[in-house]
């Protein structure tokens, strides 16, 4: 055999992957309906689990439906101010909703000032709630979540 080049058959060649197309933005009227209807979540959840602390049955669905009524009044209060990324948009993840909407209310007067504080708590609770194999959250959890929640809807419905 020869030495040099061999005879290896050609290579195929990929074709290019078409680019995606560019992210269009929110507008503004997109923005405050889809804030309204984060809003409306949050008030549904709201109402859930009030009902569930009331009933004092199911503590782990209670904090669960608590921390998102306060997720989605936290979404609908990062749309109605312009929203966030390229896209003018909520983050996808629920830790950026949190960092975002922390930095929205950090240094406002009364308990709007304090809400960032109570959207992380009540995350840390619905982690146990949904997650923890061995405690759970006690009705006592499920209610103070659930005032959280209250007070947390009452501080941003004027938004």
């Amino acid at each position: 055999m020869k030495r040099g080049k061999r005879n290896h058959p050609q290579k195929k060649k990929h074709s290019n992957k078409p680019r995606p197309a560019p992210i269009e933005p929110l507008t503004e009227v997109q923005r405050q309906a889809k804030a309204a209807q984060e809003f409306e979540k949050a008030v549904i959840n709201l109402i859930e689990a009030e009902h569930m602390a009331l009933w004092g049955k199911a503590p782990n669905a209670c904090v669960h439906s608590a921390y998102y009524a306060m997720y989605h009044c936290a979404a609908a209060a990062i749309l109605a101010s312009g929203g966030v990324g390229r896209r003018l948009d909520v983050p996808q993840s629920h830790e950026h909703v949190i960092q975002h909407y922390g930095r929205l209310v950090e240094g406002q007067p009364d308990d709007l000032g304090e809400t960032g504080r109570m959207l992380s708590r009540a995350r840390t609770d619905r982690m146990v709630a949904d997650y923890d194999l061995i405690h759970g959250a006690t009705i006592g959890d499920a209610r103070g979540t659930t005032a959280d929640a209250r007070k947390f809807l009452q501080a941003n419905a004027g938004r």
